[in-house]
């Protein structure tokens, strides 16, 4: 690559980003003023058609909402009570795609919720209510997602889980449940089997200690709707000068739960997202490649936007070189940004070349997951990475602030928002412009030993099976 003439588009881009407070007012905007984003509902509609239209005054082209359909999920009252061995009303929340449903039944605890943890106590789960910690890993660690235990206390026979926030505070963890048929859509597809709750740290303790003293007995009554509904990506593009048929994507996710406003995960990412398009669009005419700016829907209910375009770009036969996702970068106050790759440890090198050239020091990592909008693109062997910002939930558990009442807009500031901006265009630029880059599609035996090599191949071919 030109050295020179990869300063002088650097310099460009980096005085946009830093010398305006765009991306923040589109975030107040997304947080303030439209709320939670919770796909299907209004709210993320009215965020697809506000991002279309800053995509179209930001001069980028081909703007467009994709449509798909989706199932979306309705909050009803939930009730929560102890009936032995004494009686009390407690705090729950119902997580999405959670059937209505009222049953009563013994609990057991199976601590962190590991797989160990569900085959020691196998034989007592059945008929029972599985009381499990939600997420347990700490920044860098690989714990088992919460799908994966609530899928491991349905094959055992539970009744109903309760997911124990790990971070005190009174906070209701949430995240959306595995529906009674993984490879379905609809709302039949997507509800639950089995009913799931989400309980505060505190309220997670108070009930462990009622489980030492004996038997423990609670009432669950949910009244929820799962329906049919529609979602959209929204993607605005900057042409290729050279090679237009072969395409950088980049974005994050802009629907959120319903219980907060989803500023950091993703409001954060996709303002990211919307600004690196913003800036790169100043250099229109003179990026190689054509770079893709992607808002993802539907993200929290399974990651639906990110398949759909997955599946509609290949139908078409799209080239996309590279894929990066921007789901929790721009959180807390910035400048301990990471990249992690997805089981492509030969661009490791290459990216820490990168980070020694511009200079700006970023965690370089590689390790495949499956549970961000990267992971579609993974399933068909594109190269992919996740940039997100490690500070914002330090020294916290999980997702810290993500999937609670608060994550809210204090958690993020316009800083940690232009320097994960500066960097995501930087990146992006030499994407588009490095004839060398080293990175290429995997066959698909290639990916199915990928997966095999992180422990998903199994999980994979119970859920995407159509894909691989």
């Amino acid at each position: 690559m030109e050295s020179e003439r990869l300063r002088e588009l650097d310099r460009i881009v980096l005085g946009e980003i830093w010398t305006t407070d765009e991306a923040w007012r589109n975030l107040v905007f997304l947080c303030d003023d439209l709320g939670h984003r919770f796909a299907g509902s209004q709210q993320e509609r009215r965020a697809a058609e506000f991002l279309a239209e800053r995509m179209r005054a930001y001069g980028l082209e081909n703007v467009r909402l994709e449509t798909f359909p989706i199932a979306t999920w309705e909050r009803g009252p939930c009730h929560l009570a102890v009936v032995e061995p004494l009686e009390r009303d407690l705090p729950a929340i119902a997580m999405p795609y959670c059937p209505t449903a009222r049953l009563e039944a013994e609990v057991v605890d199976v601590g962190e919720g590991e797989l160990p943890d569900f085959e020691r106590l196998a034989s007592t789960i059945p008929g029972r209510i599985v009381l499990t910690d939600a997420e347990t890993n700490r920044p860098g660690e690989r714990k088992s997602h919460r799908t994966d235990k609530f899928n491991w206390a349905i094959q055992r026979g539970a009744v109903a889980v309760l997911f124990v926030n790990q971070n005190p505070g009174q906070l209701h963890i949430t995240g959306s449940l595995t529906g009674r048929n993984p490879n379905g859509w609809r709302a039949v597809d997507r509800e639950a089997p089995i009913p799931g709750l989400g309980v505060t740290y505190e309220t997670g303790s108070f009930l462990r200690r009622l489980a030492e003293r004996g038997r423990l007995r609670l009432r669950i009554a949910t009244e929820n709707r799962t329906r049919d509904a529609e979602s959209a990506n929204v993607i605005g593009e900057i042409p290729g000068y050279r090679r237009p048929e072969e395409i950088v994507l980049v974005g994050g996710h802009y629907d959120g739960h319903d219980i907060a406003h989803g500023a950091s995960d993703d409001g954060a990412g996709t303002v990211v997202g919307l600004e690196v398009g913003r800036a790169l669009a100043r250099v229109r005419g003179r990026l190689a490649r054509t770079v893709r700016v992607i808002c993802f829907g539907a993200e929290e209910l399974g990651l639906l936007g990110a398949y759909s375009h997955a599946a509609q770009a290949a139908a078409r036969g799209e080239r996309i070189r590279f894929v990066l996702n921007l789901d929790g970068a721009g959180r807390g106050t910035g400048g301990q940004e990471q990249l992690v790759l997805s089981g492509l440890p030969e661009l490791v090198p290459y990216f820490r070349d990168i980070a020694r050239a511009l200079p700006y020091d970023f965690v370089i990592r590689d390790e495949l997951n499956a549970h961000s909008d990267h992971f579609p693109f993974a399933l068909r062997g594109i190269p992919n990475a996740t940039l997100s910002s490690r500070d914002a939930t330090a020294g916290m558990i999980g997702r810290g602030w993500g999937h609670t009442e608060a994550d809210t807009l204090d958690k993020v500031t316009l800083r940690s928002i232009q320097l994960a901006a500066a960097l995501a265009a930087r990146l992006v630029i030499r994407l588009s412009e490095d004839d060398a880059f080293p990175g290429r599609q995997r066959t698909p035996e290639e990916v199915r030993q990928q997966l095999a090599d992180a422990g998903l191949l199994e999980r994979v071919r119970a859920t995407e099976g159509n894909v691989i």
